[in-house]
């Protein structure tokens, strides 16, 4: 056998152990093994008439009678306000000990035109032995009208928090499907920093959404 021919018989051989090497992971994270629902309420108090003024509904020539109307919108919408619940799409849970979170409802209080951080606000745990598993997330709607989920950012980690949080992804909004937020193997217990940017013209209430986490392998 010559040395050109030994040469293409070892690169179709590397071929093959490549292919055959990286079919189990192409194949795997297509069966959904368990998924739960996390419910996040935000109490929301009116913003100050100080903070619309300093922050107008639309900037022009009118901006004084435009912030008298958004404020007195808000008046009106805060006295009729009433709670909000929002039901995720969420699937029976096959086995409550593989996936599950140390706190199914989190509560947030906060002022319209302000930012709040919750740190560690509750733990996503994945209790498996298999070496290959992929964690999805997302919110399964907006808060309401005018108040969008994807207002709220989160920082997801094992030992230390990443640099930045990252908005979640909305289920209703976004092509109806979760956004990956980890590929990893055996059991893993990842603490979720949360982070709310509540829109300014948003009526004081109360809101929610549920966080949705999905473990496929």
């Amino acid at each position: 056998m010559n040395g050109r021919l030994r040469l293409v018989l070892w690169i179709f051989l590397a071929a093959c152990v490549v292919v055959v090497a990286t079919a189990p992971v192409l194949a795997s994270f297509v069966t959904q093994r368990d998924q739960i629902s996390i419910t996040i309420v935000v109490n929301v108090t009116p913003a100050p008439v100080s903070m619309l003024e300093t922050h107008p509904a639309r900037g022009s020539a009118d901006d004084i009678a435009v912030t008298g109307r958004v404020r007195e919108r808000i008046v009106a919408q805060a006295s009729a306000q009433k709670p909000v619940r929002v039901e995720a799409s969420v699937t029976p849970n096959p086995n409550a000990t593989l996936l599950y979170s140390d706190n199914p409802i989190v509560v947030v209080n906060a002022t319209a035109g302000t930012s709040v951080t919750i740190p560690c606000a509750y733990h996503v745990n994945v209790h498996t032995t298999t070496n290959n598993w992929q964690l999805k997330h997302g919110l399964s709607d907006d808060f309401g009208s005018g108040f969008a989920g994807a207002t709220v950012a989160n920082n997801s980690y094992l030992l230390a928090p990443n640099p930045t949080a990252t908005p979640f992804i909305v289920y209703a909004d976004d092509g109806h499907v979760w956004a990956s937020l980890a590929t990893n193997s055996g059991i893993k217990q990842y603490c979720v920093d949360l982070t709310i940017k509540v829109p300014v013209a948003v009526a004081g209430g109360a809101y929610s959404t549920n966080a949705v986490y999905t473990l496929y392998w």
